[in-house]
């Protein structure tokens, strides 16, 4: 299950670039995409899935396609989703890895189950949220700005934290 949905994240995410560079008239980005998603794909589909650094390449070209598509000033709705769902399949990447090395005893399914309503829920958020920045538009002082800031990277520091706990 956990493979279904990671392959149609990548094909999401590719896709969501290819609509907007296509109707922006830039095909060499849209090939781009495509090319990054077949070889993750490739990737994801071999049978030893060796090559750890594949989904993070790919979620870094698909973020940094993203970026190149609001800089040139395409609808920021695309590039957006598109890096929602290349987040979701380079973090269903990790997790079906760390499947393959649960022991026999593991309920599977419910630990996927539990996974994928996590993600689900993390996305719909994440959905709500960029919505709301691409509709709302608020001026905030720079005295804002740095406690924003100042809460984002304390927030990575307790992440980082966690994972290293972990």
């Amino acid at each position: 299950m956990t493979l279904i949905f990671e392959t149609l994240c990548i094909l999401a995410a590719a896709l969501s670039l290819v609509a907007g560079y296509i109707q922006f008239g830039l095909p060499q980005a849209a090939v781009a995409s495509l090319v990054t998603a077949v070889l993750w794909l490739i990737e994801l589909f071999s049978h030893w899935r060796r090559l750890k650094w594949v989904p993070s390449a790919g979620l870094l070209v698909f973020i940094l396609m993203a970026g190149l598509g609001a800089w040139v000033g395409l609808s920021l709705f695309l590039p957006a989703v598109s890096v929602l769902f290349s987040l979701w399949a380079w973090d269903l990447s990790d997790f079906s890895r760390r499947l393959r090395r649960a022991a026999p005893q593991d309920d599977l399914h419910s630990l996927e189950k539990a996974h994928f309503l996590r993600l689900g829920v993390l996305g719909g958020i994440s959905l709500a949220l960029m919505l709301a920045a691409l509709v709302v538009h608020l001026q905030i002082s720079f005295g804002w700005l740095f406690l924003l800031a100042l809460f984002a990277i304390l927030g990575l520091l307790q992440l980082v934290k966690r994972v290293r706990m972990a």
